[in-house]
């Protein structure tokens, strides 16, 4: 049911009119805070038909990513984020806001409810209103919780023994010299003696503690909320965690009786220790490929860890925790962000309300290694320092005027706003080496490096916008909202910056119908309809115009002998480069019964987006990169289904609530671009392809069909050069008589046909149970883990299932050979896509509340203590630490390089209110 307050404003987010025609969706801060997480993203999970959302790792303080009814375009399908009326954009993730301090979330869906953000609303929006004071004396609330976090799910690798035959058998089947270090019975001895888990030096159970305290109150005339939150995360990885402070001030004053003025603001500070590792490669990547033989430590080499050497079979893996340990890179986020506004009751009815809103934040990256030796591999003369600073200003000004009337039958309400945001970023970077000691946080220390380098950009953004929107009701039985947008954006070439986005809603009560009424138990029945078209403007800057590529030498003089130090056009300029547009169509149907305690609501929506930006290529003769054109167009459909049930009685209150959501994801043109988009590479190989007729960012690869037994299957069936009998056999699709890359193919995709989630609790007698599931199916994930764990390259440690791998001993079936000088065996192919559904009790808390005769003596009202937990139970088939990751990016969805995977949390806390 719509929220009961009738005020159009979109600051508050609570837009009643467009409710009741569109498909939108409200969040409150009680289901939010069942999940104990920095990031309100992650919150969400679970909680909205039609809102999928997956972390990208288990990084503190890392992002979670949204996505509503499906990608819609190939690069960043984020919904847009707005906090308290201030569009703070789609790539904030959040983590500056307490979930502590937000009032609702809701969930924009549809073209009626998104159209109102025109350009920037395609793939959904999220209106985020914070908690206010109320009027009354002062309220104290307080929240305090402490947890631990342990990794629950990692490969089994191999010990010593199995790991040097294993080296030594591929290194024999790749036609290599032994390797002295790991065939010498001398050394052997002594290798023997150590069997180092890596994997679990790196890993470690994890606390985090959380503390959040609130005041508010007020009189008739004036009404204030003051909170200080405090969050602390260390990370399952060494040298990671992350540490939020901050103060968040919201009041309101009447002036006047028809003048009111206010401010919602938060202050504070975020730290981040960040362990990501070096050269692409993530910490647990590094563990995974370590020779178990190796000790962590080794006091002989400067900085006092081990590595690798040339006689070590060309495992070139770094030392994770040395490198976690002697590495520092701190991040740090000191942010300013609100508004304040004024409003005016001109008359009754017409209402004029002006905000400006301010997202100031001042980023400080500081990474430092000191000299050290870990093996021939990894070597750090000297100590480096890199430092980074940026400043970022985002700044709202917002006009509004709405006016309602009622008439008989009739209500009319009418808005007119107007807005400019402006962007602006300004950062710069500087690095040293050759500093004269450890630790050393200065760069003029390094003035004598002759690899200091500074670099830097400056970025400036703006939107500009006009708004309409009416909504007529007649009767409180037939609704129709409009509303049209016309947005202009600085990001576009002169005369493709401005763009109109219409969109229209309608809503039929039927249950106010004559011929409803002899039907019982019904209390809504709603049928609602939406069509309009909104756009995406996040595109980057200067798309229309060529990109200069400086510092490049050519001759120069009539013997060329003088060098010279110019630029060049390296991207070809698109004047007509515009916004994509996203046409939206939704029909809905929403029921309640039985005193409106059972709510049903289903909607069937279905986008196109067209004029997608796709490069098409040019012969390497032109000489630069071809610019991108508005030709691409993707398609999402499908089905939202939500019921809810929820009865509070004098001893007993409980509230269920479930969702399940069906997409389908299409490409259907890329323009006039001859063969599909590739993704970023694995191990130099493009894991995924969009093209025509398949889902966006699917993966793309070759097709197994056995393991080649003996050399006379290798003569009379296509293989790869220079295979021998043990490797795999691959499907020549396209029947030429090769294996080539033309017969790669579609082998599956990151987009899940089908999402769910379900919540429950219920309260007795002080006693009061919640829990969350939820999960996914339908879709694949690339386990890029597996080119290590069982890969077969022969040169790093492996899972145990190597230990099955094809002898001539031992031949096998469905495990290939290893070697240590091909590659056939660990090309893109379907041996690394697996199913990614999944299945997760998300959370679980109980709780005691106190009588209110023991805790009235201490002056509290409501005393509860509860333990719960996350991630406590997941069931999938995906043999990677973690069957929930994701990225924003459309094209590089679903690879799983070794994150940091989401851990099982323990937690006990207490909530106090006076």
């Amino acid at each position: 049911m719509p929220p009961s307050d009738d005020s159009l404003s979109l600051r508050s987010g609570r837009l009643t009119a467009f409710q009741h025609t569109s498909a939108t969706d409200t969040v409150s801060s009680k289901r939010l805070n069942r999940i104990s997480t920095a990031n309100t993203m992650q919150a969400l999970q679970g909680q909205v038909a039609g809102l999928l959302v997956r972390s990208n790792s288990g990084e503190p303080g890392g992002a979670a990513f949204g996505q509503i009814h499906g990608p819609g375009r190939l690069g960043d399908s984020s919904p847009l984020v707005v906090v308290d009326g201030l569009i703070v954009g789609q790539t904030d993730n959040l983590n500056w806001l307490a979930p502590n301090a937000i009032e609702t979330v809701e969930v924009l869906k549809d073209a009626t409810a998104t159209g109102l953000y025109g350009m920037r609303g395609a793939n959904g929006v999220l209106l985020i209103t914070t908690k206010k004071g109320r009027t009354g004396g002062p309220r104290v609330s307080a929240d305090f919780y402490t947890g631990v976090q342990r990794v629950t799910q990692r490969p089994q690798l191999l010990n010593t023994r199995q790991y040097i035959d294993f080296i030594n058998d591929s290194r024999s089947n790749g036609g290599l010299i032994p390797a002295f270090k790991l065939t010498n019975q001398s050394s052997l001895d002594t290798l023997l003696k150590t069997s180092t888990d890596w994997l679990g030096a790196l890993l470690r159970p994890a606390p985090v503690r959380s503390a959040y305290l609130s005041v508010s109150g007020g009189t008739e005339a004036a009404r204030y909320l003051v909170a200080a939150d405090y969050f602390k995360q260390d990370g399952v990885i060494l040298a990671s965690d992350f540490e939020r402070l901050s103060l968040r001030l919201n009041t309101e004053f009447d002036l006047l009786d028809n003048l009111k003025i206010g401010q919602n603001m938060t202050v504070g500070q975020t730290v981040q220790h960040a362990n990501e590792g070096s050269s692409g490669r993530s910490p647990i990547e590094q563990a995974l490929k370590s020779a178990p033989y190796l000790t962590i430590t080794n006091p002989r080499l400067i900085g006092g860890y081990n590595g690798t050497t040339y006689l070590d079979a060309g495992n070139d893996a770094l030392n994770p925790i040395g490198m976690a340990i002697l590495g520092n890179d701190r991040r740090s986020s000191l942010n300013l962000i609100g508004d304040v506004f004024g409003e005016w009751t001109v008359f009754d009815g017409l209402t004029y309300r002006a905000t400006l809103g301010f997202d100031l934040r001042n980023f400080d990256r500081v990474y430092s290694l000191p000299a050290y030796n870990m093996g021939e591999y990894n070597i750090n003369l000297t100590a480096s320092l890199a430092r980074a600073k940026q400043t970022a200003y985002n700044t709202l000004l917002h006009h509004q005027l709405s006016y309602n009337r009622s008439f008989d039958a009739h209500s009319l309400t009418v808005l007119l706003a107007g807005s400019r945001q402006t962007y602006r970023n300004d950062d710069i970077m500087a690095f040293a080496d050759d500093l004269p000691g450890n630790g050393i946080l200065s760069l003029t220390a390094g003035e004598s490096s002759r690899n200091r380098r500074l670099g830097g950009q400056y970025g400036f953004y703006r939107i500009v916008s006009l708004l309409g929107q009416l909504s007529y009701d007649y009767d409180k039985k037939y609704w129709l909202t409009a509303t049209i947008r016309r947005d202009g954006s600085s990001r576009f070439g002169p005369g493709h910056r401005f763009g109109a986005f219409p969109s229209v809603g309608a809503a039929w009560y039927l249950n106010k119908e004559s011929f409803m009424e002899s039907v019982p138990y019904l209390n809504t029945v709603k049928l609602r309809a939406s069509w309009g078209k909104t756009g995406n403007d996040n595109v980057g800057d200067f798309q229309y115009a060529s990109l200069i590529a400086q510092n490049y030498n050519y001759p120069f003089g009539p013997t060329n002998s003088f060098l010279g130090v110019g630029a060049f056009p390296s991207t070809l300029p698109n004047p007509g480069v515009r916004w994509e547009t996203t046409t939206m169509s939704n029909v809905g149907l929403d029921i309640s019964a039985l005193e409106d305690v059972v709510r049903l609501r289903a909607d069937y929506f279905r986008k196109r987006t067209t004029d997608l930006l796709v490069e098409v290529p040019l012969p390497a003769s032109v000489g630069a990169a071809a610019p991108y054109t508005n030709a691409g167009v993707v398609d999402n459909s499908g089905i939202d289904l939500s019921l809810t049930a929820e009865q509070r009685h004098e001893w007993i209150s409980y509230s269920l609530s479930g969702f399940a959501s069906w997409q389908k994801n299409k490409v259907v043109s890329l323009g006039a671009r001859p063969g599909p988009i590739f993704g970023d590479k694995v191990h130099d190989e493009a894991v995924t392809a969009t093209a025509v007729g398949q889902p966006v960012g699917s993966y793309y690869g070759f097709q197994r069909v056995g393991i080649f037994q003996n050399r006379s299957e290798i003569v009379n069936n296509p293989s790869l050069t220079g295979t021998e009998p043990g490797d795999i056999r691959y499907a020549d699709l396209n029947k030429d008589g090769k294996i080539t890359d033309a017969d790669k193919t579609f082998l599956g995709s990151p987009v899940p046909t089908f999402y769910y989630g379900f919540s429950a609790s219920v309260s007795v007698m002080g006693f009061d149970v919640s829990a969350l599931l939820q999960g996914a199916s339908g879709y694949q994930l690339y386990n890029a883990n597996a080119y290590w764990l069982y890969g077969y390259l022969g040169r790093y440690n492996a899972g145990t299932q190597v230990l099955n791998r094809w002898t001539r001993e031992k031949p096998s079936t469905t495990e290939p050979r290893v070697d240590a000088s091909g590659t056939r065996n660990f090309r893109a192919s379907d041996r690394f896509v697996e199913e990614g559904g999944y299945f997760r009790l998300k959370s679980l808390q109980i709780g005691y509340t106190l009588p209110e005769s023991l805790t009235s003596g201490f002056g509290a009202s409501r005393l509860r203590i509860y333990v719960g937990g996350q991630n406590l139970f997941t069931r999938t088939r995906y043999s990677g630490f973690d069957p929930e990751l994701a990225t924003n990016q459309a094209l590089t969805e679903g690879i799983d390089l070794a994150q940091q995977p989401q851990s099982r949390m323990f937690l006990g806390g207490i909530q106090l209110y006076f």
